[in-house]
């Protein structure tokens, strides 16, 4: 019995203390936003209206001030993690549980949200337990990497008792998001015992590296084929004279302006007032056509602009 205490102490004592461990698991808030973002997939494929799922806070908390951070709570539920061998809470305010309703029921956002101090309908009990079963398969999704898991989700109820955390004098981390969606929001909340973390801390203390950006195909395809059907204006500048005001108020209808420019000579080919490519004029299958000859070099046209000024 004594070799079991002192087993426990060892597995508990770099938790036991008060003391905040995110900035020690830096994977662990990458896990927590990831569980963000599996929730908000998920739950797309359920609900017309797209929600938004943000990771708020993470920290360590005494047992004793688990009151106050579920002051506001209108649900909560028990998940059981076997392969841990340990309980996880999750609980939502009542704001949470009314845009879910709204949400989920094809809602607009439009009705009053209905009191806090009255109980919770059947059906919002149900939704509830819907929501969390969906976040505890986004949690375990999220967790596999780390430490591989499957979650037993418990009945939906107004209170679930601290004690089924573990021992109440090991801190326990909190993890708050923030449910964004048809202009409502609310709060649901994480809860575990640290010493829960005791096995994973080794690949919960690495740094996340950056993850290798994968293109989407489809979306590489659109893009392209919208350039590809982009219309841009060429002008096409045979010869070019520079006239006073004198000379063109003194045109008339039928006058000729002669042009010093051949067939032989260069076109300056522009795009928005920008010269880009000498071409030469030629034909091509019976219509005129250019033949790019080279391409205009600004830096020099810039500094014989000057030169010539």
């Amino acid at each position: 019995m004594a070799h079991t205490a002192g087993a426990r102490r060892s597995l508990e004592g770099p938790f036991a203390g008060p003391q905040d461990l995110v900035d020690r698991l830096p994977m662990l808030r990458t896990v927590l936003q990831k569980t963000a973002s599996n929730w908000v997939e998920q739950v797309r494929n359920i609900s017309a209206t797209a929600p938004d799922l943000v990771l708020v806070e993470v920290e360590s908390r005494a047992p004793d001030s688990l009151m106050a951070v579920t002051a506001n709570q209108g649900v909560a539920c028990v998940l059981e993690a076997p392969k841990w061998n340990a309980r996880l809470i999750v609980g939502a305010d009542f704001e949470f549980v009314f845009t879910a309703v709204e949400m989920l029921l094809g809602g607009d956002g439009s009705e009053p949200a209905p009191m806090e101090d009255r109980p919770l309908t059947r059906t919002e009990l149900g939704l509830a337990q819907l929501v969390f079963e969906h976040f505890a398969t986004a949690l375990e999704h999220a967790f596999a990497p780390v430490a591989p898991t499957n979650f037993l989700v418990g009945a939906a109820a107004p209170r679930v008792g601290f004690d089924v955390l573990g021992r109440m004098t090991v801190p326990v981390v909190v993890a708050k998001f923030h449910l964004f969606a048809l202009g409502l929001g609310g709060g649901i909340t994480l809860m575990m015992s640290q010493s829960v973390l005791s096995p994973m801390r080794n690949e919960l203390s690495r740094t996340a590296g950056p993850e290798a950006v994968r293109p989407d195909p489809a979306w590489s395809q659109k893009i392209q084929s919208e350039v590809s059907r982009a219309n841009v204006e060429l002008v096409a500048v045979l010869d070019e004279q520079e006239l006073s005001l004198a000379d063109v108020a003194q045109f008339a209808v039928g006058r000729v302006l002669r042009l010093s420019a051949t067939p032989d000579g260069v076109l300056r080919v522009e795009c928005n007032g920008e010269r880009l490519i000498n071409c030469e004029i030629g034909k091509s299958n019976g219509v005129y056509a250019l033949r790019v000859r080279d391409f205009i070099d600004q830096e020099r046209e810039f500094m014989e602009d000057i030169l010539a000024s």
